[in-house]
């Protein structure tokens, strides 16, 4: 446990440093082998894929600090694999973030996915299910998008982003491109959890175990959304998206779907984090739907939900797991009292609702403002509605945990365990986090998003 935690600790540092060095000096390239592209591999770090860096190794390691805590609800003799599991799919996110090469791109999805399969299978034996079933839709949508791959490769004989982009920009757009650039969304859309390829995630989620769920829950869909847009801003040259108009169009209805799909299935569940879990598949359809608008101020908002979306879900889902760890359970009948028996892990609890709602100053607020006004000026009053009715159905789903947390007397059966500061801490400054990003808007606007959009759409 030392050694992970150490190790974590020195990849949120660099990332830290990494992440200053390029907004002082701009981006920063790593050609690997010495290399150069198209024919070596390079790892490219701009503002915005530091700042996805600097989310995916800092929600790592709080995650696993918090729950380094609560030994016995970990597969104990399964220890050292699982941590090594651990780090394997935090290098394979942070991969994903960092390559400049789309082949690349695909061995380190691959490599998350696999370990995320194995991270998720010591969750017990609905876990294991889960996870295969898990294994089977991510082989699709990786076999997708390596075929897309694939399309690119015959068109541009070259795999280095940058380099796809410019030969695309000289050539008229083909057939073959087009196609690429479809199969390769839609691989993404499955990994992505995009609805109706969503099946998975409640199942595999809401088994796994608490340190595992609140690992992978904020990181990957939000990684896969990352990859959509950088795949949008750099890789693909606008007249792709003008060229089809019909397939943006369609993931924008699509993303309508799934916000909407989301809200009402997470209104049936009874367990809090399948109702997380199915709120997740909603926030999926927001960063779709943004990115697919077509405009400024929707893609703005697609990058601002995708830095929002991991901070609060990883509030909500750490906190959620310390109260399995404590209580035993996660059924919304058994939160009566909570606010009695944990107030900082409600709390901080509360402080993820909020965000998620929309309301301000937490970051949440922000995003949803920029993806309903990026909406309004496309002219798409469906979306825009659909997030509006998505933010008013978590209104109803987190106060009715609300009502019996505060308002009801707690049962003796739930008073288990003691908790902890070393446990807590993590949740807590995650939780301080998201009115500190909703107040910082701007600044990232103007010093991250800006520049990476600029001279794009």
């Amino acid at each position: 446990m030392p050694v992970a935690i150490s190790a974590l600790v020195f990849s949120a540092a660099c990332a830290a440093v990494l992440f200053m060095q390029v907004l002082s000096t701009g981006s920063q390239t790593y050609l690997l082998g010495g290399w150069a592209p198209p024919w070596g591999i390079s790892l490219v770090v701009d503002p915005l894929s530091a700042l996805m860096l600097l989310v995916v190794s800092v929600g790592a390691l709080l995650n696993l600090v918090a729950f380094s805590f609560t030994p016995s609800k970990w597969p104990l003799r399964k220890t050292p694999a699982f941590l090594g599991l651990y780090l394997l799919a935090t290098a394979g996110h942070l991969g994903i973030v960092a390559t400049g090469d789309v082949f690349n791109l695909f061995v380190f999805i691959e490599v998350a996915a696999l370990s995320s399969y194995a991270l998720l299978s010591l969750g017990g034996r609905r876990a294991t299910f889960a996870s295969l079933n898990y294994l089977l839709v991510g082989s699709v949508g990786a076999s997708l998008y390596l075929l897309g791959v694939g399309y690119l490769y015959i068109k541009s004989g070259s795999l280095n982003m940058l380099d796809i982009a410019r030969i695309l920009t000289t050539m008229p757009l083909s057939t073959t491109a087009l196609t690429g650039f479809a199969v390769l969304m839609l691989g993404l859309w499955i990994k992505m959890a995009v609805f109706p390829f969503h099946a998975w995630l409640p199942a595999a989620y809401a088994s796994a175990s608490p340190v595992t769920s609140g690992l992978l829950a904020p990181m990957t869909t939000k990684v896969m959304a990352y990859v959509i847009v950088r795949m949008l801003i750099t890789v693909f040259p606008q007249n792709f998206l003008s060229a089809m108009l019909g397939f943006s169009s369609m993931a924008v209805w699509l993303a309508c779907i799934a916000i909407i799909a989301g809200a009402l299935l997470a209104i049936a569940q009874q367990d809090l984090r399948r109702m997380l879990c199915f709120i997740l598949v909603a926030e999926v359809g927001y960063m779709l739907g943004g990115a697919f608008l077509g405009n400024d101020t929707a893609m703005t908002g697609t990058i601002l939900h995708i830095l929002a979306d991991a901070a609060m879900t990883l509030t909500l889902f750490m906190a959620v797991g310390i109260i399995v760890a404590r209580t035993g359970s996660s059924r919304i009948r058994d939160m009566d009292g909570m606010f009695t028996i944990m107030p900082v892990t409600m709390l901080a609890f509360t402080a993820g609702a909020l965000s998620m709602i929309g309301v301000p100053p937490f970051c949440g607020f922000f995003s949803k403002w920029y993806l309903i006004s990026g909406a309004l000026e496309a002219g798409h009053w469906v979306f825009a509605g659909s997030l509006i009715l998505s933010s008013l159905v978590n209104v109803l789903l987190f106060f009715r945990v609300f009502e019996r947390a505060f308002f009801r007397q707690p049962s003796t059966a739930a008073v288990q365990g003691t908790g902890n500061w070393q446990q807590l801490a993590p949740l807590c400054f995650i939780a301080l986090l998201l009115p500190a990003i909703g107040l910082a808007t701007g600044g990232i606007v103007q010093q991250i998003i800006q520049p990476a959009l600029q001279g794009v759409l």
